[in-house]
């Protein structure tokens, strides 16, 4: 009776962590739905309604400026085709031509751009070419690379509105990051839809790092 008592409670106690296993990673990969629903929202430039409060309560232990981040750029979005547009909009002005400029000016201005001293075989970089660098990392998702290629132009003061929601925009990309490795690996501060922490481990964690498993913002 003994050994049927101690192999009752054994098998009882794998039930009871297998259980807890699943909880904790379903727990795990409704977080994970969450964050994804708030990177489509994000990049179509909707509201993210009640996302917003699934984010504080699943995430806000974790990793609150990651969610404070993007909540806050949710309620003033700029999507990355608005952001491709402004900059095409932008493009005559950071090249810092004048829009008023005379017949002559313009024309000595076109006149010198046709005779360019080069002391290297590589086309020098011209307005045009970088706007459309620029626009390309845009494309690409690197962000930080088209800020930096803005910045670099003649005109770029006349153009710190897109510079500054360019910053705005790759800082809700970092923290929407931030959360998704958080629902993944984060190993204490994550919680589940009624507000419980996650105390399972993630499956994933093993395979992750010493001070890399959920990052910081």
């Amino acid at each position: 009776m003994e050994t049927r008592l101690a192999l009752l409670e054994d098998r009882l106690t794998r039930i009871d962590g297998e259980a807890n296993a699943a909880s904790g990673n379903a727990a795990r990969a409704e977080a994970l739905l969450i964050a994804f629903a708030a990177r489509r929202r994000i990049a179509k430039g909707e509201q993210l309604d009640v996302i917003a409060d699934q984010l504080k309560l699943r995430f806000g232990g974790a990793q609150p400026q990651a969610v404070q981040t993007i909540i806050a750029f949710a309620k003033d979005p700029v999507t990355l085709d608005e952001l491709n547009a402004q900059l095409e909009a932008a493009a005559p002005a950071l090249a810092g031509q004048v829009r008023e400029e005379s017949t002559w000016t313009r024309a000595r201005r076109e006149l010198a751009s046709l005779f360019v001293v080069r002391r290297a075989p590589a086309p020098a970089a011209t307005p045009a070419s970088r706007v459309a660098h620029a626009r390309l990392m845009l494309v690409r998702g690197q962000i930080d690379e088209a800020i930096a290629e803005v910045e670099r132009m003649p005109g770029a003061d006349g153009a710190q509105g897109w510079i500054d929601a360019a910053h705005r925009y790759e800082a809700a990309q970092q923290a929407l990051d931030v959360i998704e490795t958080a629902a993944m690996l984060e190993p204490h501060a994550l919680r589940d839809g009624s507000g419980k922490a996650v105390e399972q481990p993630s499956p994933l964690a093993a395979t992750a790092t010493d001070g890399t498993a959920t990052g910081t913002f």
